[in-house]
């Protein structure tokens, strides 16, 4: 009965934060948020095609690109063969949500270290724009791909139940609510 907790990641992390400016959900969390749009994933003359022309896709970026960084083996494989060419429609909305509104219900943005697509600093200043919250975590653009994913879920875990985990869980007492 009660609305959903939304987690986002990549152009996800925008729709969270989109759903959250709504106020149509719980609480969001958005995970590596596209917040410069495409500049980091795309070159500049691929960005102005996108302007000028509304048909067409726009291929994923290339295995060595830094949106891969920091991906163990198998699972940048794994990713890579998951990816397939975006309609252009759809990357010119993610340029649209690249600016997020203030949210009407609690929201995270959380950074990876070594993020070269959604850098940290910039990831923090717009948390604070938009009065959200903000976290800091290890690790590159895809976190749940990387061999420690169970350092940064916690952390979002602990969120989500002090923002807005009221009647989510039956505790035994308050061991999940303390800080490590």
């Amino acid at each position: 009965e009660a609305k959903p907790v939304v987690i986002g990641h990549d152009a996800g992390a925008l729709v969270a934060l989109e759903l959250a400016a709504r106020g149509t959900v719980r609480g969001a969390v958005a995970v590596a948020p596209l917040l410069e749009g495409l500049r980091p994933l795309l070159p500049p003359a691929r960005r102005t095609v996108l302007r000028l022309r509304p048909w067409g896709t726009v291929a994923p970026p290339p295995r060595e690109h830094p949106y891969f960084a920091g991906l163990p083996g198998a699972a940048h494989e794994e990713l890579q063969a998951q990816l397939v060419a975006e309609p252009i429609a759809r990357l010119r909305e993610v340029e649209r949500l690249s600016e997020p509104a203030a949210p009407a219900v609690p929201a995270l943005l959380v950074a990876q270290q070594a993020d070269a697509v959604a850098t940290t600093l910039f990831v923090e200043v717009c948390a604070r724009g938009i009065e959200a919250d903000f976290q800091r975590a290890s690790g590159g653009h895809w976190p749940m791909l990387e061999e420690r994913v169970d350092d940064w879920i916690t952390q979002i875990h602990r969120w989500i139940i002090k923002r807005v985990g009221h009647g989510l869980l039956l505790l035994r007492g308050d061991e999940d609510l303390r800080d490590a």
